[in-house]
């Protein structure tokens, strides 16, 4: 008696955690409904002219083989001529897709930009890149260069290393994004 009391214990407990495949439908279906509230229009297609706007002046996502939804406002200076190991500084607002409070924001100058060097995604443990350096940050910058202004909606596997390491959730995060090339 005791063992079936036991098993059905556990069977309960497991019951409570969602696999990878639920986690990673709940996150798509976050992104969809983020997009969908702040009337973001998801494109297939690479847009042409700057920033990426439909008739309606409605924000356009392209989603990159990636996975990564980028929109792109402003392509700064030599737009898409980045070299491997630039070093280039990033300002950013934060983000989760599930609600719209921001998580964080350095646009204001309230604290440093991060540092990356293009091409190398630093996901040590050091703060600057625990909480800065990812692959979603990389990415735009093959559309755009100095002085270049991004918004880009990050699935749990291109976002930062803290949220990639969460086993409770995957979670996407909305980043807009500023860089600056160093001189």
């Amino acid at each position: 008696m005791l063992l079936l009391a036991a098993v059905l214990t556990g069977l309960t407990a497991c019951s409570k955690y969602k696999t990878y495949a639920q986690q990673l439908e709940e996150m798509e279906d976050n992104i969809e409904a983020f997009m969908l509230a702040h009337d973001y229009v998801e494109v297939s297609t690479k847009p042409t002219a700057v920033p990426w706007t439909d008739s309606e002046g409605r924000r356009l996502f392209y989603k990159t083989s990636s996975g990564l939804y980028l929109h792109v406002a402003d392509t700064g200076y030599s737009a898409g001529h980045v070299k491997k190991g630039q070093v280039v500084y990033v300002r950013y607002t934060e983000m989760s897709v599930k609600g719209d409070s921001i998580t964080y924001s350095n646009m204001k100058g309230a604290s440093a930009p991060i540092e990356i060097s293009y091409g190398t995604v630093n996901t040590g443990l050091s703060s600057n890149y625990y909480w800065g350096d990812c692959q979603a940050w990389h990415e735009p910058l093959q559309y755009v260069g100095d002085y270049g202004h991004v918004m880009v909606i990050a699935p749990t596997d291109l976002g930062m290393p803290v949220y990639n390491q969460s086993q409770a959730e995957l979670l996407a995060h909305y980043y807009e994004l500023r860089y600056t090339f160093q001189r």
